[in-house]
């Protein structure tokens, strides 16, 4: 026990070091790790489909394809082949507690979701109910996607949602739960394939077992497809864009949200419609609001290196040593800088809090703690 407790330090502190030289912030920085690590020590009709598509030879030369790229000489890519490996190897133990926190995170991902889709569609009419209940004590999010009475919660019904880096699928399925009808791509044919098998396997929910899932293609190949195809509409484009937890992974940040945003709907002239049917008309409505685009990573903070990387990585080992490279942590204003470029303003943020102990991993949403992980919502003005 001695000798591992000396390993552990001997890497906290060569770890503090480098970070300390990479920031050139010298001992203030060492002494803000020092002391978060401190912290730390402790568901619709249809089919679902796999589509396999091929990886460029800088990608998966594994990888199996039953369907090809019509932008085969396309080459902007945020893609990384190494983190594509990296997380190919996570897929049989995606949905094991153990071994990934983002499934004790997903809820209070899910309660930031859906309140700011009720206020956003709410701020743009009015007099429409849509959303009414999301996110107050009345009705509360579960993992089954229902709440406290005997109907099922579904205030995504009617909207359009796109899970960029699904991953197994944890988002993916809690969105559909809700209402969304969902399509879900991941670079990785591994992890995408997991996900259609687990999302097949919950049998109380017909919409979850309905995602589209598709593996081995990038949000860059969505994004082309869509302008490729002449009848792809601002009506067809997508209500709800999430890319949680991807953007730290991403080899182009730029290239990411570039074709993130340009999935999304656009605000149209008018925004007034009665909504007698609230149910039917929310895909409608939620075309003259736009849709909004989610974001969730890691800022790129002392702290954050002590609690995420050092805690989580090589303490806790909650995650594979490697998981994440600090140097590609966001934080909040760089992703606005990011989406301000192709015209969207954020409209909330929040950061993501662990609570003590924090190998309960219990999370919290907190308006002014944005240190470590961290959520924002975004939209076209």
């Amino acid at each position: 026990m001695n000798a591992k407790r000396k390993a552990i330090q001997l890497i906290c502190r060569n770890s503090l070091l480098r970070l300390s030289s990479s920031q050139g912030r010298g001992q203030g920085r060492c002494q803000g790790a020092r002391r978060a690590l401190r912290t730390n020590n402790n568901c619709c009709g249809g089919q679902d489909v796999v589509t396999v598509r091929a990886f460029s030879s800088s990608q998966s030369s594994s990888s199996t394809s039953t369907s090809t790229s019509n932008n085969s000489n396309a080459t902007t890519t945020s893609v990384s082949s190494e983190e594509v490996s990296k997380f190919s190897s996570m897929a049989s133990t995606w949905w094991k507690v153990e071994h990934n926190p983002l499934i004790s995170m997903n809820p209070i991902r899910m309660s930031f979701i859906t309140q700011q889709i009720a206020d956003h569609i709410q701020s743009n009419n009015s007099s429409n109910n849509i959303g009414e209940g999301v996110g107050e004590g009345n009705i509360s999010y579960s993992s089954s996607g229902h709440g406290k009475g005997s109907r099922p919660y579904q205030p995504l019904k009617g909207l359009k949602a796109l899970d960029v880096g699904c991953g197994g699928g944890l988002l993916s399925e809690s969105l559909a739960r809700l209402g969304a009808d969902v399509t879900a791509i991941d670079p990785s044919v591994e992890v995408a394939k997991a996900a259609q098998i687990h999302s097949q396997s919950q049998d109380d929910c017909v919409n979850v077992q309905n995602i589209n899932y598709r593996g081995g293609i990038s949000v860059e190949d969505l994004a082309r497809e869509y302008s490729d195809n002449s009848s792809s509409g601002n009506e067809n484009l997508f209500d709800i864009v999430c890319v949680l937890e991807v953007i730290e992974h991403a080899s182009d940040p730029n290239s990411l949200m570039q074709a993130a945003s340009s999935l999304l709907k656009k605000p149209t002239t008018s925004k007034s419609i009665n909504a007698e049917n609230t149910s039917a008309s929310a895909a409608s409505l939620s075309q003259n609001a736009g849709g909004m685009l989610f974001v969730s990573t890691i800022n790129r903070t002392a702290k954050s290196y002590g609690i995420a990387i050092l805690g989580g990585e090589y303490i806790t080992g909650k995650l594979p040593i490697g998981t994440h490279s600090w140097n590609k942590f966001l934080s909040p204003q760089e992703v606005e800088g990011l989406v301000g470029e192709f015209g969207m303003k954020e409209v909330e943020r929040k950061g993501m809090i662990l609570q003590p102990p924090f190998y309960d991993l219990r999370w919290y949403l907190d308006g002014s703690d944005y240190d470590v992980n961290w959520i924002g919502s975004y939209a076209y003005p």
